[in-house]
């Protein structure tokens, strides 16, 4: 009998679908909340004995109100910090009512489509080796069961011969030979990018924001790209506008600052006082942007490289950054290295007399090294104006700058302050890097754009290097246009990077602890009793919502109401069983006096089951009279 059973097209495409999904369904084990996942996985195994059986007593309408409603409650606890547990509990939703549902071939179809969707779901947490297998097995299954689906959609339900299950069993693992070895060819010969597919919305690529020289006018043109840097974790939302250091440049010729003669420092082990996590974007340079002042490197995610710590305290990789990277930094509130004051005293031979000049006006009478600064800083701050480009001029620009415009970017503050100190002897630099950060809300996390470039000084002052940034507070054209849906797409991107691209085995250590530690805390009595109540309540409201439903649908008017009322009429008078087929409720009546009222009712519930034909509302109406008639002649003969 078994073996009879397995000859059908129907029993082999059903085993093969169901045997997929439980693929499919396992592999969320690790990623769905454990009470959800034995749930579903119950209401999958009793689907596949209602099949068995060929039993449904729960009808599709409600199935599908079910399935939405439920999908909802899980979606509702979408964000992007938790996107894969929602999905994960809708997905196992959606096999589990499938399998409860009677079938045809297009929810086997939908069953094997959810059942992929699980898989590649669950690989987002399961990059193991081992998976691997698990992946191959169900993608095996799944092409068999596509074949023999195909075969029974068309033939319908008949018995196969050996040879033919042979055939199909053969054609399907050709198709899977085929596809297996086609995937490793895609994967070693199609072009690659250095993007993220979610960057197609992007206006091109990153634009390296410093270099090794400076020249005046150039951070202006940087600022006018809003390409993201590198966004930044664990600072908090309403932290003062931070600077980030990146390179510090020495020796100013030609109107172009240079960049010091860097040396190599290891610094030593420990945190500093604050620590933060970047995600840095591919700059091609080995710069690790940091808060002013950095101390360590304590992580690196997404490359094998060393670092060090350079003149100027600036952070470095011993490798490019040719792809996107994470790293775990800590900042102190002083620096590491007190670099020597003395190179920061150089001043170009032709620099301006009006300069010159100006510096002598301003250091005289003097005391200190910090009156000076003092003075300086306090002249920037009167009559001065913040302007992304500088208008045209004739000789000197930052005698145009400073004497005739007064109106510049940073680079010409920084620039006009640095030697301006330097001309009064107090030695000074400027340090290229970023300044400030917008909060994006929908990751919970702060982005650094190249519109936010930006150079300011420090000063060496009583044995201290002090930042002194003379440029009036501004925010860039191109940070005040970052848009709503600008913000999305890069939580969108930041999303693609921390859980797919950027996922770890570390990672994955840290989600089976969380996983381990979840579970701990489920199995407590106080939460057992609460998810319980939770789960009764979901089935109680479920269950009203049916019967409410249920109640709804039989006071329609259709042609299978009219026939199920009349089913019943006459099952309760005992005249015919309760599962009783059309036929066999015409033969129970013949004879009788209402018979042509029972063949009339059903030739109306027939023609609508089985014919092309509609039946128009008159008809339903006088199919309704005709069951009150019956009514009426039954009640009759029962009381004669």
């Amino acid at each position: 009998m078994l073996g009879a059973y397995l000859n059908n097209t129907k029993s082999i495409t059903y085993i093969l679908v169901y045997l997929t999904s439980f693929i499919g369904i396992l592999s969320l084990l690790n990623v769905a909340q454990v009470y959800y996942f034995f749930t579903f996985l119950f209401l999958f195994l009793l689907g596949i004995y209602m099949d068995y059986r060929n039993f449904y007593p729960v009808r599709r309408p409600f199935l599908n109100i079910f399935a939405v409603t439920f999908s909802l409650y899980f979606l509702s606890f979408l964000s992007l910090e938790d996107l894969i547990s929602p999905l994960s509990h809708v997905l196992l939703l959606l096999i589990s009512v499938k399998s409860i549902e009677q079938k045809k071939p297009r929810d086997l179809y939908q069953m094997l489509l959810l059942s992929l969707f699980a898989v590649s779901l669950s690989t987002i947490y399961n990059l193991k080796p081992t998976f691997l297998l698990v992946f191959l097995l169900h993608s095996f299954m799944g092409v068999c069961s596509l074949v023999f689906l195909n075969a029974y959609r068309k033939v319908d339900e008949v018995d196969l011969k050996w040879s033919q299950i042979k055939s199909y069993a053969l054609s399907g693992s050709a198709l899977f030979l085929l596809v297996a070895f086609a995937m490793p060819l895609f994967f070693f010969f199609l072009p690659r990018t250095q993007t993220p597919i979610l960057d197609f919305l992007s206006r091109g690529g990153l634009k390296t924001g410093f270099t090794d020289s400076v020249s005046l006018g150039k951070v202006g043109e940087i600022q006018e790209d809003n390409s993201v840097v590198f966004r930044v974790y664990g600072l908090p939302q309403n932290m003062r506008e931070p600077y980030w250091r990146m390179i510090v440049f020495g020796s100013y010729w030609r109107q172009t600052w240079l960049k010091v003669k860097e040396d190599v420092y290891y610094v030593p082990k420990g945190v500093g006082s604050i620590t933060y996590t970047l995600m840095i974007e591919p700059t091609y340079d080995n710069i690790i942007p940091a808060l002013d002042y950095p101390y360590s490197l304590i992580n690196i995610e997404g490359m094998n490289a060393n670092y060090y710590m350079t003149t100027g305290n600036v952070l470095r990789l011993q490798r490019e950054i040719n792809r996107t990277i994470r790293v775990t930094v800590s900042s102190s509130q002083s620096m590491l290295l007190l670099d020597r004051p003395e190179p920061y005293l150089q001043v170009p031979q032709d620099i301006s007399p009006n300069l010159r000049k100006m510096a002598e006006e301003l250091s005289r009478g003097a005391n200190s090294n910090l009156e000076k600064l003092d003075r300086v800083i306090q002249h920037f701050s009167k009559g001065y104006q913040y302007s992304l480009k500088l208008e045209k001029y004739e000789g000197d620009p930052l005698d145009y700058f400073i004497f005739v415009s007064k109106k510049g970017n940073c680079e010409y503050y920084a620039s006009a302050t640095a030697l301006l100190l330097r001309l009064m002897g107090v030695p000074a630099r400027l340090v290229g890097g970023y300044k400030g950060a917008v909060w994006n809300p929908y990751g919970g996390y702060h982005i650094v754009t190249n519109a936010m470039a930006h150079v300011w000084v420090e000063a060496y002052v009583d044995g201290f290097w002090i930042r002194v940034d003379t440029t009036p507070p501004y925010v860039a054209p191109a940070v005040q246009n970052i848009s709503l849906f600008a913000l999305i797409r890069d939580a969108m991107v930041n999303f693609w990077y921390s859980n797919v691209v950027g996922y770890s085995s570390e990672k994955q250590i840290k989600l089976f602890r969380q996983l381990g530690e979840s579970f701990k805390k489920e199995v407590k009595v106080e939460n057992i009793k609460l998810r319980v109540l939770q789960i009764l309540l979901l089935f109680a409201s479920a269950l009203t919502l049916y019967v409410l439903i249920n109640f709804l649908l039989r006071l329609r008017k259709t042609p299978e109401n009219l026939y199920l009322s009349t089913r019943e009429l006459l099952s309760r008078e005992k005249l015919i069983e309760k599962d009783a087929l059309p036929e066999e409720i015409l033969s129970a009546c013949r004879g009788r006096e209402y018979y042509k009222l029972v063949k009339f009712i059903l030739s109306i519930y027939q023609r609508h089951k089985y014919s092309p034909y509609r039946i128009y509302p008159d008809e339903i109406k006088e199919g309704y009279r005709a069951l009150k008639k019956l009514k009426e002649v039954i009640h009759t003969s029962r009381r004669s």
